[in-house]
């Protein structure tokens, strides 16, 4: 097993900054990277890794599988890189305050008051995987997620947000550490269905350090269900969600979309197939900041 060996940088470090000090560290002259990375089938001139590192310019999202196999040349931890890389200039800043890509944002940043305010920004997710369980009423009673996060300061919990369906008992949604955690605190906000929970961490994370954590979440209101998408606001993340309808209940028709923000219009919506035991799925390699989800029709 190799060794990571991880530059002492600032969570404020910049992505060329990291990538010079990695460099460094490892010795590897850049023609020797671009060599290696050709070897993998990445073709990435020296150039380009050149401007790079001396912040000339920056990777762009047809470039995150190189930065990804540098993260693994380098013997970084997964996303390490990667989260440093600064949004394009045309993107909308998303992060400003809060959970901005959502409707019920103030909702949740009145919780995230009651919780750790500090806690939020400090982790980046690297992959989640979701299964949304839907039961024979078409209510949506079990999500399932496994989820790996990298550090970009230091942080000891994960602060997980959800919402139940409109006129929803919000005490009847629940939180449940799996593993990798333990469940802590528990905010909600009744005249919005909003819920904040804390997942403590079973170690504090420093800079760049990673975790993974399973964790379940039960609604027991028994409300029907027409949609589902999980919100991110800072993006790079992959990402699969997987529903699961019940052989009892099957939708008539699913899609799945895309949205920069929960109540915006769909930037992209694409029919789905059901497989034969009634599921569906969409697979979003590296997310953009905003919402990725499916939805289906009853009747």
């Amino acid at each position: 097993m190799i060794e990571s060996s991880v530059p002492a940088v600032t969570p404020e470090t910049s992505f060329a900054e990291a990538l010079r000090q990695a460099i460094a560290r490892r010795g590897l002259a850049l023609n020797r990277i671009r060599t290696h990375l050709a070897d993998r089938g990445l073709q990435v001139g020296v150039a380009t890794l050149s401007t790079w590192q001396s912040g000339r310019r920056i990777p762009r999202d047809d470039s995150l599988a190189v930065i990804t196999a540098l993260e693994e040349l380098l013997h970084l931890p997964t996303g390490w890189l990667t989260v440093r890389i600064p949004p394009a200039r045309s993107e909308p800043a998303c992060s400003t305050h809060p959970y901005a890509v959502v409707d019920y944002a103030v909702a949740l940043t009145e919780l995230l008051d009651r919780l750790r305010r500090d806690a939020h920004g400090r982790l980046r997710n690297v992959t989640v995987l979701e299964e949304l369980h839907l039961g024979p009423h078409r209510s949506g009673h079990l999500r399932r997620v496994t989820q790996s996060v990298i550090a970009v300061q230091p942080v000891d919990r994960l602060i997980i947000a959800a919402q139940g369906e409109p006129g929803c008992n919000v005490d009847q949604i629940a939180l449940r550490a799996v593993s990798g955690c333990r469940t802590g605190r528990i905010a909600r906000h009744p005249d919005t269905g909003a819920m904040l929970g804390e997942l403590l961490l079973d170690r504090m994370l420093a800079v760049g350090d990673t975790a993974i954590v399973h964790y379940d979440i039960e609604d027991r209101t028994g409300l029907p269900a027409m949609d589902y998408q999980r919100f991110n606001e800072w993006g790079g993340a992959h990402y699969v969600l997987e529903v699961q309808f019940d052989r009892a209940a099957l939708p008539v028709r699913v899609h799945e979309f895309r949205r920069r923000h929960t109540s915006g219009p769909d930037l992209v919506r694409r029919d789905l197939m059901l497989t034969p035991d009634g599921r569906a799925h969409v697979v979003e390699p590296s997310t953009d900041p905003g919402t990725v989800g499916i939805a289906w029709e009853w009747d």
